[in-house]
């Protein structure tokens, strides 16, 4: 017999009574990809889109606050490139400094060719191995090879007036340098253009970039539901790559956690609800992550993060890290439960990771043919509503409800 003090334990169907969410999943994807859209980190829109999760998620009864940070808004006026007299499509690489000038360019295909170069007054077109994969932001803390280190060393001692990266094997200009610490102007030309480089007569290149380095303040939304005596993390990036209304990447996982969290207003939970609408995923430097990590504590019983969910045509996927055998094989049970989720192997990138490095239990969520489409849809115009599944969608908020 239980002791009269001692309730039981509510079962998830008792305190989630089954009901569809797709018409608020529409309304805040809407919102955000139509409404708002392209929202990067900084940018009026990107405060537009914090402002209005906010509100969402104040009128689900949430305690609700702003965690501010200082970045960079980035405009972006275009890019002009000039070689021998033809016009070479060219962009500014992303948080590029401006520049307009004409020099004699040099061309790079590797770090010893670059080390054997002299670059001052030049503009320096890097290609081949140099540019096989982005370069990873100076300062960026959770990855950054010490290949990659090298290769910005010697483009800031070698001091080029600017920098033109080739993309590989690419019909369009891929951002090899994505770096708002770094201060050497910087564009990007697709790879068909690297013989127009290597055939040049008189080797040089008039170059234009319009672009402008704001300063800029954002924030990630930070929001507590119920005093249980656990705490569960539910979480997602709320901004985007400049061109693109991020539908996959990720209003997807700000819609499910804001529906989510409509469908906790006003029950008795067991444990402490924490939703953390992150900023500056897709940003040079992550600093909205950065600004959470600083407050993190080991607190948490598990922490659930949302990220490129409702791919048509795709399973939900999950995967664990830092997961003790008894959480997964009961996460686990409940997808069973559910349908349409499937167990993947670890990726080690995105938010998630912020939470397994604290050594906190952690879970994410994506679609499991997320990584097919990464270079052809995701941070490109074409991640609009188009590519979304609301059933599936409304299938990922049964999920986080099953978590608790």
């Amino acid at each position: 017999m239980k002791p009269a003090d001692e309730t039981p334990p509510k079962i998830i169907k008792e305190v989630f009574p089954m009901k569809n969410q797709t018409a608020s999943l529409q309304k805040h994807m809407k919102m955000l990809c139509e409404t708002i859209g392209a929202r990067p980190t900084g940018s009026a829109k990107n405060k537009a889109a914090a402002d209005y999760a906010f509100g969402a998620l104040q009128n689900c009864g949430f305690q609700t606050r702003k965690q501010e940070f200082d970045c960079i808004d980035w405009i972006n006026y275009g890019a002009s490139l000039t070689i021998g007299g033809q016009g070479v499509t060219a962009v500014p690489a992303e948080y590029s400094l401006p520049c307009d000038l004409e020099a004699a360019f040099i061309c790079a295909d590797t770090a010893a060719a670059l080390q054997k170069a002299e670059l001052s007054g030049k503009i320096a077109v890097l290609h081949g191995d140099l540019c096989k994969e982005p370069l990873m932001p100076k300062n960026f803390e959770f990855y950054n090879p010490d290949g990659h280190k090298r290769i910005i060393a010697l483009l800031e001692e070698k001091n080029p007036l600017a920098i033109i990266t080739v993309s590989p094997d690419s019909g369009i200009p891929v951002h090899i340098i994505q770096d708002g610490d770094f201060n050497i102007p910087c564009a990007a030309v697709c790879g068909k253009a690297l013989n127009s480089f290597l055939q040049s007569a008189d080797r040089k290149a008039r170059l234009a970039i319009a672009a402008e380095r704001r300063p800029a303040k954002a924030c990630n939304v930070l929001a507590t539901y119920g005093a249980g005596p656990g705490k569960v993390c539910f979480s997602a990036h709320i901004d985007t790559k400049p061109l693109t209304p991020g539908a996959l990447d990720n209003a997807s996982g700000i819609s499910v956690l804001l529906a989510f969290a409509e469908s906790l207003s006003g029950k008795d939970l067991p444990c402490q609800i924490e939703i953390v609408l992150l900023n500056g995923e897709d940003y040079y430097s992550t600093p909205g992550e950065m600004a959470f990590m600083g407050g993190l504590t080991p607190e948490y019983n598990l922490a659930v993060s949302v990220d490129g969910v409702g791919l048509k045509g795709s399973a939900t996927s999950v995967s664990f890290y830092e997961c003790p055998k008894q959480i997964e094989e009961r996460i686990m049970e409940r997808t069973d439960r559910i349908g349409g989720i499937e167990k993947i192997e670890p990726w080690p990138m995105g938010d998630h990771m912020i939470f397994a490095m604290f050594g906190i239990p952690a879970i994410a969520l994506t679609s499991a043919n997320i990584f097919n489409i990464l270079e052809t849809v995701t941070h490109t115009p074409d991640d609009d509503m188009r590519h979304i599944d609301f059933d599936i969608l409304d299938n990922a908020v049964r999920f986080l409800e099953s978590c608790i």
